[in-house]
């Protein structure tokens, strides 16, 4: 119990630091490193920046960093740079959505950081659905599922199932994907829906967790994306393309096209 207590109080004395005297690579076109010393370290997206390192920045490359408060950075001309001079190239965002929407991805890169040394695996009774994750809406015509996998079992099941007549779609497969397209007969009757994947065959699905998803059009999605308006103008100055906005709107909002 005392181990425990003096792990929790760590971790949160160390994120309470990171807070405060850290950055955190939220994009990264071309080449960057920080220099500790006389060590050079490659960046990449979800890599911290502490007061003590410099920003060698190549030529032609730009760099965007965010803080715990959900603020941003952008670097977009080559050279070095204390802790002190990325500071003062904070961008202007249009609303106080985008500072909540980058306080989540820096809860989500420090989560990821301090997860780093734990051991991973997929194991048996473990949640396996990857996309689409749970209560998102989905506009595209194609619908990809996507599950962990294990190097214990070969074969995986998906289970579908109508959340209006309770019919059950139930498909096999040895990979870690499926297609299934709109059109087809099974979703036509209703637009909610939610899914499973196990390794079990005849599993007992009232004892399962599913994911819950619900179908919309085009026309539906784009109201939808009426709501981000402000965030997408934000990523968009950042330097983001349509495609990596499409995704961190789905990713993040459940809004996935």
């Amino acid at each position: 119990m005392e181990k425990s207590i003096v792990v929790i109080i760590f971790c949160c004395f160390t994120f309470m630091l990171k807070a405060q005297d850290s950055l955190c690579v939220f994009k990264l076109n071309g080449t960057a490193y920080v220099k500790t010393t006389k060590k050079l370290q490659p960046l990449s997206k979800g890599n911290f920046i502490n007061k003590n390192q410099t920003l060698i920045l190549d030529s032609s490359s730009k760099l965007t960093v965010i803080n715990a408060s959900g603020e941003a950075y952008k670097v977009e001309s080559n050279g070095q740079y204390k802790f002190k001079d990325i500071l003062k190239l904070k961008t202007q965002q249009s609303g106080s959505l985008t500072s909540k929407y980058f306080k989540v991805i820096w809860d989500e890169f420090v989560k990821k950081e301090e997860g780093s040394t734990v051991i991973g695996g997929v194991f048996r009774g473990d949640i396996l659905m990857e996309f689409p994750k749970d209560s998102v809406m989905l506009a595209s015509s194609k619908l990809t599922f996507s599950w962990k996998t294990n190097e214990v079992d070969s074969s995986y099941y998906v289970f579908v199932r109508n959340k209006k007549t309770d019919e059950i779609l139930k498909l096999a497969t040895n990979g870690n994907q499926i297609s299934l397209y709109k059109n087809q007969t099974f979703f036509s009757e209703d637009n909610t829906f939610e899914w499973i994947v196990t390794t079990e065959e005849f599993p007992s699905l009232d004892n399962l967790t599913f994911y819950n998803f619900e179908l919309i059009n085009r026309n539906q999605y784009a109201e939808q994306v009426k709501n981000y308006t402000a965030l997408l103008t934000d990523l968009e100055a950042l330097g983001l393309s349509d495609a990596e906005i499409e995704t961190t709107i789905c990713e993040t909002y459940g809004l996935c096209k």
